[in-house]
C-alpha cells in the first residue's frame, strides 16, 4: 500500500439552515467510516427574515457571510479539497436567494446548492439507519422519524425500516415563532396560539399517515437533543432514549418559560432559546399521536447524512436500496388515491422491461429507469379526481405530493410523464412541460413514449402479458409478446399508443407474438 493510500483525505460539509450555519470536517480512508475532526456552528437566524418578509435582510446576510468566511479558513487549515455545501428552507424560500448564493461564492469561493425537503429527508434517513443499525425501532412494523428544523418539520413513517409515508410540513420553530408569535403577546398567549396551529396541522398529518400505528418515535434536531441531554445520561452509543412521560412532563415545564428564562436557567444562547419552545410543542403533539413509550434521540443530523453521501460508501447498494424506498413511498401515495395496484404494478413491470430492451436507443440512466417505474405506479391516480382528463389530474397530484427521496425536479419529470401516458403528445403550449429545461423535456419524451406502450399492453387491466422481447428490423421494431388469451386489444392499443415512440425514436413499433391475432 502506498503512502498516498495511508494518508487520510480531509472533506467537509456545510449546512445553511434557518437558525444556524454549521460545518463538519472529517478525515476519510478507503473502507473506513469518516472520522470527525472539527465541528463548528454559528447562530444566524436567516429564517427570521425569510419567514417574515420573504427576503434575507442585509444584516442577516452579512452575518452568514462572516460565518462562512470563517468556515472557509478552517477548511483551508485542514486542507479540505472536497466538500458539499447546502442551504435549506430559509434560503430556498427567499426571493433574493440567487443574490445570497452569488455573494457567498464571490466572498468565500464556496458553491452552495439549495436542496428541498425531500432531499433533506433522504439524507437524514440514511444517517439514522446507519447509526441505529440493529435497534428494535428499525425492525418494528412502524416507526415515526421526525426532525423539527427552523423552517419545517420533516416526517417519515418507516415500515420495517423502510420509508413508507413522507412529508414536509410548515411546523418549523423559527417559522412559527416569526409568524404566529411575532405580535407583542404575553408568552402564555403565544404558546396557546402556536399550540392551536400545531394541533390543526398534526390533525391533517394524521389523515395522510397512520401515526397511531407507530410503536417508536425517533426524534432529531438540536432542540430535542437538548431535552435528551437534560434527562438522560449519554450511553456509549450516544443514542439516548427518553421515557414518554418524562419527555411530556419536561415539555410542560419548558413551555412556561420565556426566552430570557431559558437563557438564565439553562445557559442557552438567544438563538437556541428562541427555537426551543416551538420545537418541543411540535415534538409533543406528534408523540401523543403515537403509541411510542420512549423518544429515541440519536446523535445524528443532516450533516452526518451529507458526509456519508459525499464519501459515497457502498454506492451500488445504496442505489438499490434507494430505489426500493422510492417505490414504497410511491405505492403508499397510490394507495392514498385508491389506485388499481395490480394494473399499476403490471404497467411498471412492462415499462421497465421496455426500458431495458431499448437501452441502446434511449441512452437514459438507471435513475431515469427508477423515475419511469415510479410514474408507471402512479400514472392512473388522477382517476381519484375523475375519469375525464385523469392524466392531467395525475400530473397535478404528483406535483403536489411528497415522494420519499425524489427532488422537486424529479417530480416535475414524472408528473409530466404521467400527463402524457395517454391523450395529446407533449406540446410547447403546455406550460408545465415547457417549464422544464431542454434535457428534462427530452427525458419526458422518451419515458412517456415507453409508458404509453406499456400502459396499452395492459389495456384491459387483466395482466395478460407475461413477457416481451424486441426484434430490430430494417424499417422498425417488432415487439414479440407472450401472454394468455386473445391479445388483439393489447396489440391495437399498443400500436396506437406508439405514436410518441415513432416521433421520439424515428421508427415504427409493431406488436406480434403468442396469442396475438394478426
Amino acid at each position: 500500500m502506498s503512502e498516498a493510500d495511508l494518508k487520510p483525505e480531509a472533506v467537509a460539509v456545510i449546512d445553511i439552515g434557518a437558525s444556524a450555519v454549521r460545518l463538519v470536517v472529517a478525515e476519510i480512508r478507503p473502507g473506513e467510516r469518516p472520522f470527525l475532526i472539527e465541528e463548528a456552528s454559528r447562530g444566524v437566524l436567516l429564517g427570521k427574515d425569510t419567514f417574515s418578509s420573504g427576503r434575507i435582510g442585509a444584516q442577516s446576510m452579512e452575518a452568514a457571510l462572516n460565518a462562512l468566511e470563517g468556515f472557509r479558513r478552517l477548511m483551508d487549515v485542514y486542507g479540505v479539497a472536497r466538500y458539499r455545501a447546502v442551504a435549506t428552507s430559509a434560503v430556498r424560500e427567499a426571493a433574493n436567494s440567487d443574490t445570497f448564493l452569488d455573494r457567498v461564492q464571490l466572498r468565500t469561493g464556496l458553491l452552495v446548492e439549495i436542496i428541498d425537503g425531500s432531499e433533506e429527508s433522504r439524507l437524514t434517513y440514511f444517517a439514522v439507519r446507519d447509526r441505529l443499525k440493529g435497534h428494535p425501532a428499525l425492525d418494528a412494523p412502524h416507526t415515526l422519524l421526525v426532525e423539527v428544523g427552523g423552517g419545517s418539520a420533516d416526517l417519515t413513517l418507516l415500515e420495517s425500516a423502510r420509508p413508507k409515508y413522507s412529508g414536509v410540513y410548515p411546523l418549523g420553530s423559527v417559522r412559527m415563532r416569526q409568524g404566529l408569535a411575532a405580535a407583542q403577546r404575553p408568552h402564555d398567549r403565544s404558546v396557546r396560539v402556536m399550540s392551536r396551529h400545531i394541533t390543526n396541522i398534526v390533525s391533517d398529518i394524521c389523515n395522510e399517515m397512520p401515526l397511531r400505528s407507530a410503536g417508536h418515535m425517533i426524534a432529531l434536531g438540536r432542540d430535542v437533543r437538548f431535552v435528551a441531554q437534560e434527562l438522560v445520561e449519554a450511553p456509549e452509543d450516544r443514542v439516548r432514549e427518553v421515557p414518554r412521560d418524562a419527555f411530556l412532563d419536561f415539555c410542560t415545564r419548558i413551555e412556561k418559560l420565556d426566552e430570557d428564562d431559558l437563557v438564565d436557567r439553562y445557559g442557552l444562547s438567544p438563538v437556541d432559546a428562541e427555537t426551543l419552545v416551538p420545537a418541543l410543542l411540535v415534538y409533543r403533539a406528534l408523540l401523543v399521536e403515537t403509541v411510542a413509550t420512549t423518544v429515541i434521540v440519536p446523535d445524528v443530523s443532516l450533516r452526518v447524512g451529507l458526509l456519508a453521501d459525499l464519501v459515497g460508501a457502498d454506492v451500488e447498494a445504496n442505489l438499490t436500496d434507494f430505489g426500493t424506498q422510492v417505490l414504497a413511498s410511491a405505492e403508499a401515495l397510490g394507495e392514498k388515491y385508491r389506485y388499481d395496484a395490480d394494473h399499476a404494478r403490471a404497467v411498471a413491470l412492462l415499462a421497465t422491461r421496455l426500458f431495458d430492451e431499448f437501452h441502446e436507443d434511449h441512452g437514459l440512466s438507471r435513475r431515469d429507469r427508477l423515475l419511469l417505474e415510479t410514474t408507471a405506479l402512479l400514472h392512473d391516480i388522477g382517476l381519484f379526481v375523475g375519469l375525464r382528463a385523469h392524466h392531467k389530474h395525475a400530473q397535478y397530484l404528483i406535483s403536489a405530493s411528497e415522494i420519499f427521496g425524489l427532488t422537486s425536479d424529479d417530480k416535475g419529470v414524472i408528473a409530466n410523464v404521467a400527463r402524457y401516458h395517454r391523450g395529446a403528445l407533449p406540446q410547447r403550449s403546455h406550460l408545465p412541460y415547457i417549464a422544464l429545461d431542454r434535457q428534462d423535456r427530452v427525458r419526458v419524451n422518451k419515458l412517456a413514449a415507453i409508458l404509453r406502450v406499456a400502459n396499452a399492453l395492459d389495456a384491459e387491466h387483466a395482466q395478460k402479458i407475461r413477457g416481451l422481447t424486441v426484434r430490430r428490423e430494417e424499417n422498425g421494431w417488432v415487439l414479440d409478446v407472450d401472454g394468455t388469451g386473445d391479445l388483439s386489444l393489447e396489440r391495437i392499443a399498443a400500436e396506437a399508443r406508439a405514436d410518441l415512440f415513432l416521433d421520439v425514436f424515428g421508427k415504427r413499433l409493431l406488436v406480434r407474438g403468442a396469442g396475438v391475432q394478426t
